[in-house]
């Protein structure tokens, strides 16, 4: 995944096809090493660029996955990355904590059902 197709997708939602084409094979290999216990996960996140990431664009991923334009296992993956980037930043300590709560489901004990998406959403919007 390229920060900057990210970027696209976070300042514009209707570019969330051009980012699920660019980490579809990615995708694919996480959640398969994600069914093995004790392998080692490859994640590909060129930092072109450098991304921040607000509540509203963390809002606005989450809000694909709920509407379906996303799955809850590519959600995992793009959170996956920015806990491992270098050139990203938080609007603030929520949006972090969230972007860390969905990635690594290994560790966290799964993906986030669509009932756990909900109440992420949710926290997003209070203020």
């Amino acid at each position: 995944m390229n920060a900057s197709t990210l970027n696209k997708v976070l300042k514009d939602e209707s570019k969330i096809q051009l980012l699920k084409t660019e980490i579809n094979a990615e995708v694919s290999a996480y959640e398969k090493l994600m069914q093995k216990t004790g392998s080692s996960i490859n994640l590909y996140f060129n930092e072109d660029e450098s991304t921040f990431l607000n509540t509203q664009g963390l809002s606005n991923l989450i809000n694909q996955t709920l509407n379906g334009s996303l799955n809850n296992v590519e959600l995992a993956y793009i959170c996956d990355c920015l806990t491992l980037a270098e050139n990203s930043e938080f609007e603030n300590d929520l949006a972090k904590e969230i972007v860390f709560e969905i990635a690594d489901p290994e560790i966290i004990g799964g993906y986030k059902s669509i009932e756990e998406l909900k109440i992420l959403a949710k926290s997003l919007q209070i203020k």
